[in-house]
């Protein structure tokens, strides 16, 4: 699993988004990019509890995820594909982080899959396989990773999976400085539901799963979340 950075989530440099051109020149100041620390471990709960429960996600189940994490990117389809069968009224979600005050590279991201999601929301799943092979490369066709990714990379990205070139252009003139305030959420988040490993899965608020809790077997940890989602349904969020 993959660590977070848990300094506090301080995103100043989408800042610049602001003062920058979205096309054309779209220069970004690099930072390095936080890769993480990867200690596999296993905790002797199923789960780890949230107190107080976070308001808001009460009836949401999220998958919490970062682009960098090779961990996340082997996870990504099947807890997405477990996600769309959750039953009534649960709302699946699945949530990049910031994991890193240092990674503009989770920044940039992540304001682009805002982007797909208010113009194209059918075409995040390409944009979040196209992500993560940007940054973790491809060992199948032998794609090198990027080290450091720029905004002009990610609205590209955003072309080629779909967004139409012209409805992004108004869009973002129009809305992208109120759209940039909603990227420091993701880094929120790590706090929030005190994060320790992605990838991690969040239920009802209460609730954190990762697949630590699970011996790190995929198929337990499928197994291990519908138990808890069996158990959240027929006793409410305090039945585990």
């Amino acid at each position: 699993m993959q660590r977070p950075n848990h300094r506090r989530q301080s995103l100043a440099t989408i800042a610049a988004l602001v003062a920058s051109p979205f096309f054309g020149s779209t220069a970004w100041a690099q930072g390095a990019a936080g890769t993480g620390k990867q200690e596999p471990g296993i905790s002797s709960k199923p789960y780890d509890l949230v107190t107080p429960t976070v308001q808001g996600d009460t009836n949401r189940v999220r998958f919490l995820f970062s682009y960098d994490c090779p961990y996340c990117r082997s996870y990504h389809n099947g807890l997405t594909q477990w996600g769309s069968t959750l039953p009534n009224p649960y709302r699946f979600d699945a949530t990049p982080l910031i994991t890193s005050v240092d990674n503009d590279n989770q920044v940039l991201a992540v304001y682009g899959r805002l982007i797909a999601q208010a113009l194209a929301p059918a075409k995040v799943p390409l944009y979040d396989f196209s992500m993560y092979t940007m940054l973790q490369g491809d060992a199948d066709t032998g794609k090198p990773a990027m080290g450091a990714i720029t905004l002009e990379d990610v609205l590209k990205t955003l072309v080629s999976v779909g967004v139409d070139f012209k409805a992004m252009q108004t869009f973002l003139h129009s809305k992208g400085a109120v759209l940039q305030k909603r990227v420091p959420e993701h880094g929120k988040l790590i706090n929030t539901y005190k994060v320790t490993v992605t990838p991690s899965v969040a239920l009802l608020g209460r609730y954190v799963v990762n697949p630590d809790h699970a011996n790190s077997n995929p198929q337990q940890f499928l197994l291990l979340l519908n138990g808890m989602v069996s158990r959240l349904m027929q006793g409410g969020p305090n039945a585990i």
